[in-house]
């Protein structure tokens, strides 16, 4: 699927991609000689899964088949669609591992703006604002861990 045309289809590639970023880092994890970069990117794997739960949680209380088709607007970018490639080598440093994390999850500002710019619909809107403002808390998770005092 490479360009969704409801928002179910938007929240199945939303799920897949934290589903994948969470696998991602779990197998780095398992590699990492860098204690620091190990502790963050299991950390990771947890706010990821969290991620996928929230957006599945999402999907159950809207029907694939009475879902709202998104109105021509944005098209999502190649970057966007394959932002759940991690491309951290498979012995990242923490500062990669950081990079790596905060570099991709910008890239869902494109699905969110897909849904949030494709439909008049005040649930949708909704719906887009509340996973923006939870991409938004899971940054501020991921300064706070990484912050050194």
């Amino acid at each position: 699927m490479n360009q969704p045309n409801t928002i179910y289809e938007v929240l199945v590639m939303l799920a897949d991609y934290h589903q994948q970023r969470a696998k991602r880092y779990k197998q780095l994890s398992n590699a990492s000689t860098d204690p620091r970069a190990e502790i963050l990117l299991e950390h990771l794997v947890e706010l990821e899964t969290h991620s996928m739960d929230v957006i599945r949680s999402e999907m159950e209380q809207l029907a694939p088949e009475h879902s709202t088709y998104l109105i021509s607007g944005p098209r999502l970018s190649s970057e966007a669609i394959h932002a759940a490639e991690c491309r951290c080598e498979g012995e990242p440093s923490f500062d990669d591992t950081l990079s790596c994390a905060l570099t991709s999850d910008r890239r869902l500002d494109e699905w969110l703006d897909r849904i949030e710019d494709c439909s008049a619909a005040p649930t949708v809107i909704e719906l887009a604002k509340r996973l923006r403002d939870f991409e938004h808390t899971k940054d501020q998770q991921i300064a706070k861990f990484t912050r050194e005092d």
